[in-house]
């Protein structure tokens, strides 16, 4: 009996040697990368129609002005620039709207003091700046556009148009 106890601790102990051998182990490390891209795109969800109401353009004293909102979404901490084309009349300085082939004088500007005009930043003309804060996040700013009086009332009746292309530099 004394035999069989000393055969069965040895089996035991034969067992548990071997059981520390299977749970034996090897380890790894694994690099773990994330590509967070600097992105930026034009909030395509707003309306981005600016209209001169001249309605009022027999009696008027003052320029006609008018106002829209872009918005845009970046990658938080980068920052960068918008930048609006000069449209149809391919001068930035100097962008017409168009009845047929009748120009109409105006121009768009980076705030509502009217002083500088918006676009790449050549010339006379500015930028205004996007401020990545996520792509979760909606930034806007406001354009401002203005016709001159004196153009306003020696244009003849009917509807003028112009597109402009935004773009947001990155």
């Amino acid at each position: 009996m004394k035999f069989l106890k000393l055969r069965l601790l040895a089996i035991a102990v034969i067992g548990f040697a071997f059981s520390g051998t299977a749970n034996a182990q090897a380890t790894q490390n694994i690099d773990v990368t994330a590509f967070v891209p600097n992105v930026c795109i034009i909030d395509a969800t707003t309306e981005n129609t600016m209209t001169f109401d001249l309605s009022g353009v027999s009696t008027a004293t003052l320029p006609f002005d008018a106002i829209t909102t872009l918005a845009w979404r970046c990658s938080a901490g980068f920052n960068t620039v918008i930048e609006i084309g000069p449209g149809g009349s391919a001068d930035q300085e100097n962008r017409q709207l168009l009845f047929g082939a009748i120009p109409l004088n105006y121009n768009l500007f980076t705030d509502g003091t009217f002083g500088q005009i918006w676009g790449d930043g050549t010339g006379t003309t500015g930028t205004v700046p996007a401020v990545g804060t996520g792509m979760s996040s909606v930034g806007t700013t406001i354009v401002f556009g203005r016709i001159p009086l004196a153009d306003a009332q020696a244009a003849v009746s009917g509807i003028y148009t112009d597109t402009v292309l935004v773009t947001v530099v990155f």
